[in-house]
């Protein structure tokens, strides 16, 4: 009996918490069905946003490299009810974002026409908790 206790409130979480990781990453790598090859994951779990503070964010900086076509595609866990939304901006200027004109997308593409540092943001609609992968590959 004390074994089960300890299993569940000591190795539970962990085991809850994976479902934020690798799990998301595989999901969302399939999810590119061979029309693009990974090259890096955001792993991103935020909490809700507290009253009158801003909206929770996570912040990648990542160098893209011009002539080249990347997607970007997002991954969230469904027991938490954030819905994930990858952005990607050049300096202050949106390049591509995942929610658009007030639909939902689970990926964007974007051709690159300047090589340099580009920076990656995830949030959740409206201030929600969540818990999501965002993956940059690159298209084939």
């Amino acid at each position: 009996m004390k074994k089960i206790l300890f299993i569940i409130l000591f190795i539970s979480p962990f085991l809850l918490k994976a479902q934020c990781n690798q799990t998301l990453v595989d999901i969302a790598v399939k999810d590119l069905k061979g029309a693009a090859s990974y090259l890096k994951d955001f792993k991103v779990r935020l909490k809700a946003q507290e009253p009158r503070k801003q909206q929770p964010v996570a912040k990648f900086s990542i160098t893209l490299s011009k002539g080249q076509s990347y997607r970007f595609n997002v991954a969230a866990d469904k027991g938490l009810p954030g819905q994930p939304i990858i952005q990607l901006y050049d300096g202050n200027t949106l390049q591509g974002s995942s929610f658009f004109k007030g639909k939902d997308y689970k990926s964007f593409d974007f051709p690159c026409t300047k090589t340099g540092q580009y920076l990656v943001f995830i949030t959740f609609n409206e201030g929600q908790e969540g818990c999501a992968v965002g993956v940059l590959s690159v298209l084939k």
